[in-house]
């Protein structure tokens, strides 16, 4: 009777085992050029698309896409009759020279090539399943275009509108650079002086506001939204990013001004964001190092046109606590502190109470630090507030 027993679960197994494997990705390790080389001709000879991912033996979500993502029946079976998939240990020997090759930004990321071995695509971060199943299909349909897109481009018959249907793909598939030379190409040569929708869909993604063509360009938010559809904020806030950039680099004020008085009214009702008027001139003087500066803009702020606003004078001091936290600039911290006060005396907040605990914090003022945290508790109301103070305080109370 045991031995039937045996044999059952043995071809149950058999019939298992098999369905299990097939469920999932099926990756090829390698750790050298040579095993690269020979995955890429793998590939190669069976015209499917490589994907490489880099991980780190430490990567917290390297280990979620290895147990929640790549063991997905509908990412294994999407993924297997594509790609041919092979895994990278970024900081193995050939690991560490292949992420200079490539510029890593981060673990997990992955590289999307051509059956021929040109790089099309890459994913870095986490990925839920659905998103990278999206992403990938995204990026297969997205490189058919580009492969018809470059002959014609080669063969100089490429018209305005798909010209720009070029540009967009290969931005779209995460290649900025041959995005930005393409751009600059159309710019010089395809350009019109009243900008077509066309131009609009190129150089929504590739211009700031001290370009030639900026005023025509934000002349009609109506025309714009349309042209432009779900790209519209995502362009505003590239533009907004480049100018941003610009005026830091060239010390040039007047391009602050002209993104409160010019960009702002384009997509405040989109995003509700705070102040987006005043949050450019916040974050050029303290890129430019210009901290005092900096203080004097808040403080002179909250004591004229925004006398009395907590909810303003909390938003400006959260805003540089974020962008301060690598540096810890003492005589930030001090004032971000009295900000955070200041809030409370007009009115008791959980949001107050904790950024006002993060910086004392910071400043190694423990006690009065855990106090503001521990009345940040009393006041958590949402089971995010809740769970977010405490993590918080089981840190504070093991150091």
């Amino acid at each position: 009777m045991m031995s039937i027993v045996k044999t059952n679960a043995l071809i149950l197994l058999m019939f298992l085992f098999p369905a299990v494997i097939k469920s999932q990705v099926k990756f090829i390790e390698v750790s050298t050029l040579q095993e690269m080389e020979a995955v890429q001709k793998k590939a190669s000879d069976q015209m499917l698309m490589l994907f490489v991912d880099v991980y780190a033996t430490w990567c917290g979500p390297c280990k979620m896409m290895d147990q929640q993502v790549y063991t997905d029946p509908a990412v294994g079976d999407f993924m297997n009759a594509r790609f041919v998939s092979v895994r990278l240990d970024g900081e193995c020997e050939y690991g560490m020279q292949y992420v200079a090759e490539q510029q890593l930004e981060g673990y997990p990321t992955m590289y999307i090539f051509s059956d021929k071995g040109d790089r099309v695509s890459k994913i870095v971060g986490f990925t839920p399943a659905e998103e990278l199943i999206t992403s990938l299909t995204s990026t297969s349909e997205g490189y058919q275009k580009v492969k018809k897109y470059r002959a014609m481009h080669i063969q100089g018959t490429l018209e305005a509108e798909a010209f720009a249907d070029y540009i967009a793909v290969v931005r779209e598939m995460g290649n900025l650079e041959e995005a930005d030379k393409l751009a600059g190409e159309y710019m010089e040569k395809v350009m019109e002086p009243k900008l077509s929708d066309n131009d609009i869909r190129v150089v929504a993604f590739h211009m700031d506001l001290d370009d030639v063509w900026w005023s025509t360009f934000a002349s009609d938010k109506d025309r714009l939204k349309r042209i432009l559809g779900d790209d519209y904020l995502p362009a505003m806030e590239e533009i907004y990013n480049k100018t941003l950039i610009k005026a830091v680099e060239e010390d040039r004020i007047d391009l602050i001004s002209k993104m409160a008085n010019d960009l702002s009214p384009l997509v405040e009702i989109e995003t509700g964001s705070w102040d987006l008027r005043s949050l450019p001139f916040i974050q050029y003087y303290y890129y430019s190092e210009r901290t005092e500066e900096l203080i004097k803009y808040v403080d002179q702020r909250f004591e004229s046109d925004r006398k009395g606003d907590h909810r303003w004078l909390y938003g400006a001091a959260s805003k540089i606590t974020d962008m301060d936290q690598q540096t810890l600039t003492e005589s930030l911290l001090k004032k971000e502190a009295e900000w955070f006060g200041a809030c409370i005396e007009l009115e008791e907040h959980f949001d107050y109470f904790f950024y006002q605990g993060m910086v004392l914090f910071f400043l190694k003022n423990r006690e009065d630090a855990k106090r503001s945290f521990l009345k940040a508790e009393s006041m958590a109301n949402t089971p995010e507030q809740q769970e977010l103070i405490a993590q918080v305080l089981g840190f504070v109370n093991n150091r």
